[in-house]
């Protein structure tokens, strides 16, 4: 008989071989069908996992399964971090690079001592019988993640606006050019390039292997994964029963956002898990109070604060969890890891900038920190900031999904009262949390309509709803009843939407559709019936079992995004009823001219910082954009300095003004724009000076996208919308070759030959 370690053993190998079978099946229809690409990535994440093992097995004592799951997730995503942004910055970022990186970590981490022996004491012989309520989530639940993953490795990354933007596109010069750089973001928010970058390390971790996305696309996946566990075990830990605590992460699957953002490459969900993540090893140190926790708390902090400058809002309430109660001096344990992950990309930019939260200045009190290209006031200049908090309830419904939040809202007020009557400050406080996140959100962003921004606070709020049973077998029966309810009409949805006096980008906000459309909804509930039926197929022994859910996942998720390709012809299945991006169609036949055309090519783009589908299938194409006044290698911060400085007079008459975002720019003193998008890079240009520069960088071609309504009314264009470069390239037939047009887009392939420099 097999000793538990040999059958732990066993169950991870054939748990990654059937993982590995099934990505190799998919990255097969979808073009990757390199084996050696596909086992490149499987040492990777093997040599992740291992490394993460050994960490948490000598952090999380006495053992506990759901902490030790949730730490080796977080301590992986640590260790991808660390390798990637360390060899980034030597320019070594390789493959074999990583390789021999992760391969070093795992050779350092196994020697650690453990804390106990994970393989003897995690896997139960026999998988035991579930409760019936088991089966609803199992076959509910687990029909729509596998719809969702599919959809979203049909469509993504074409799901979610950012992620070609720059979520992406970042990661994918990176990987090109072997190191990290700022990259400038024309057309867009200047603050995308200096943002923190621990989310896209990720992202790019999964490109190396395959040059490509195959996996990238849907990156926030394991992050989802992980936000469920960690909500599961925080109403665990604050004593909710087991079958109660699984509807908290059941509802939080259930969230229109957090399926959106599962299945694509932003890294809202990212910061979401890792601020769900230190909130319970916040919670877990002030109850063990040792070293290892408040180590690992710091981590997980680093990583939040690294991830998103969303983080600096609702920082200050991790920061709270080493003064709460009595501090010692074991608390002090935080700090490495809050620094070493969460703090680089700030210093960088304050080093190279001017402010570690540049392109803003950094203020304390009214008293000026570091000088940025501007100021809270500026960034408060945009239609996305709004006073009137009558239009809350619509942001928090949409930072819910609408149909959860119309359940959450009488619901919650029962699991509260019935949290708060076990008493203790930690109930006080998971209770309050969620309103304080929002006062936070409401007050310390700029853009403070932009719901994607509460999802940190969507978890935490959820937690309640593990405490609305009483005790009384007919309230409980009651409850589970109308939770089972909720959760298929979440599913379903209706037809209807609820009509209010908004602003015009939240119209359709209060829509109450389902998250499966209609036409697709006998497929969900045979899908449902097949998995319970795979279920009760399945092997008794962990060894097997584990293995063989993976399979019938994978192979079901397989299935299903293959054959969107070919049953809904002439167009993909849409199975999910998602939020549009809202990339006007012309643009993205404009994307697949250039993928059919464009191979090995360095490519141009201007009036549309939507770069990243120019990259081509497996990034074969590398994305520039190319300054039109003769400053090649100028970044936002150069062209600020030198403003600022008194060396970059304003040009007369000018190509571009300053502006708000859709507003009017205001006045302010001259040296010191107020506008959040000043556009200093378009201000001034020439031909002759953006021809050397295409020239310099071996361009072959222009993609020249129609401006959009943020630009303009505020960027010189011709009597189409298209920017001055159209009309530079269209003077000169014989350089630029007018090789596709629609209303949209206009590309020029280019021969300089002929033309001196």
């Amino acid at each position: 008989m097999p000793s538990p370690s040999g059958v732990t053993s066993g169950t991870f190998i054939l748990t990654c071989a059937s993982a590995a079978a099934v990505t190799v099946l998919i990255g097969w229809n979808w073009g990757y069908r390199d084996i050696v690409s596909h086992l490149f990535f499987w040492v990777l994440a093997i040599l992740t996992l291992l490394a993460a093992r050994s960490f948490a097995s000598a952090v999380v004592s006495p053992f506990d399964r759901l902490d030790f799951a949730i730490a080796a997730g977080c301590i992986a995503f640590a260790v991808v971090v660390a390798c990637t942004a360390l060899l980034g910055a030597a320019r070594l970022l390789t493959l074999p690079a990583v390789i021999v990186a992760q391969a070093a970590v795992w050779i350092g981490a196994r020697k650690l001592t453990p804390s106990v022996d994970v393989s003897v004491s995690t896997a139960p012989a026999v998988v035991r019988t579930q409760s019936p309520l088991f089966f609803w989530w199992l076959g509910g639940l687990g029909a729509l993640v596998v719809f969702a993953i599919a959809f979203g490795i049909a469509h993504a990354p074409l799901t979610l606006y950012d992620s070609l933007s720059y979520h992406l596109f970042f990661p994918a010069r990176w990987l090109q050019e072997h190191r990290l750089s700022i990259i400038p973001t024309p057309f867009s928010d200047e603050a995308q390039a200096y943002a923190p970058v621990n989310g896209e390390l990720f992202f790019l971790w999964l490109m190396l292997p395959f040059h490509g996305d195959l996996l990238a696309r849907i990156g926030q996946l394991p992050f989802a994964l992980l936000a469920v566990v960690t909500v599961y075990a925080l109403a665990r830990r604050l004593g909710a029963p087991a079958p109660h605590a699984i509807y908290p992460a059941a509802f939080f699957v259930l969230s229109r956002p957090v399926i959106e953002q599962a299945i694509g490459a932003n890294v809202d969900l990212i910061c979401a898990s890792m601020f769900l993540a230190s909130l319970y090893f916040g919670l877990v140190a002030l109850d063990r109070g040792r070293r290892r926790d408040w180590a690992l708390f710091g981590v997980t902090t680093g990583l939040f604060a690294g991830t998103k400058y969303v983080a600096l809002v609702y920082l200050p309430i991790l920061l709270l969890f080493p003064f709460f109660e009595r501090f010692n001096a074991q608390r002090v344990w935080a700090l490495p890891g809050i620094l070493a992950f969460g703090l680089p990309w700030y210093v960088r930019n304050w080093v190279v900038a001017g402010s570690p939260t540049y392109p803003a200045s950094l203020q304390i009190a009214g008293l000026r920190i570091a000088q940025g290209a501007f100021d809270r006031g500026a960034m408060l200049n945009s239609v996305f900031h709004t006073n009137d908090v009558s239009l809350l309830p619509t942001i928090a419904a949409h930072a819910f999904g609408p149909t959860l939040f119309a359940v959450w809202v009488p619901l919650t007020i029962i699991g509260s009262i019935a949290l708060l009557r076990t008493g203790g400050w930690r109930s006080i406080f998971i209770v309050a949390l969620p309103y304080a996140m929002t006062v936070l959100y409401w007050f310390g962003l700029p853009v403070n309509v932009d719901s994607r921004f509460l999802m940190p606070a969507v978890a935490p709020a959820l937690v309640p709803l593990a405490f609305a049973f009483g005790g009384r077998r007919a309230w409980d029966v009651t409850i589970h009843v109308a939770y089972a309810a909720a959760m298929a009409w979440i599913v379903v949805g209706a037809p209807v939407e609820i009509h209010a006096s908004l602003p015009w980008f939240m119209q359709d906000w209060l829509s109450l559709s389902g998250l499966m459309n209609s036409a697709f909804l006998l497929w969900y509930a045979a899908a449902a019936l097949a998995l319970i039926g795979a279920w009760w197929l399945r092997p008794t022994r962990v060894a097997w079992s584990v293995p063989y859910g993976v399979a019938v996942f994978g192979t079901a998720i397989a299935m299903i995004a293959i054959g969107g390709e070919h049953w809904c012809i002439p167009s993909r299945c849409e199975y999910l009823a998602v939020t549009s991006p809202h990339v006007a169609m012309d643009v993205v036949y404009g994307w697949r001219w250039m993928d059919e055309h464009a191979r090995a090519s360095t490519v141009a783009y201007t009036g549309l910082n939507l770069p990243y589908p120019l990259t081509g299938p497996q990034l074969t194409n590398r994305v520039v954009y190319v300054n039109i006044d003769g400053r090649l290698n100028w970044r936002f911060h150069d062209y600020d300095r030198a403003y600022r400085a008194g060396r970059f007079p304003p040009p007369s008459p000018r190509l571009a003004t300053g502006s708000g975002e859709l507003e009017p720019a205001p006045q302010g003193l001259p040296s010191h724009p107020t506008a959040p998008r000043p556009r200093y890079e378009r201000m001034h240009g020439d031909r002759d000076s953006w021809m050397a520069n295409l020239r310099k960088l071996n361009v072959s071609y222009l993609f020249v996208s129609r401006l959009s309504p943020y630009e303009i009314d505020n960027v010189w264009h011709d009597d189409r919308g298209f920017p001055i470069e159209s009309t530079w390239a269209s003077a000169d037939p014989r350089a630029f070759q007018l090789a596709y047009e629609n209303a949209a887009v206009r590309v020029f392939q280019i021969d300089l030959t002929e033309h001196p420099q």
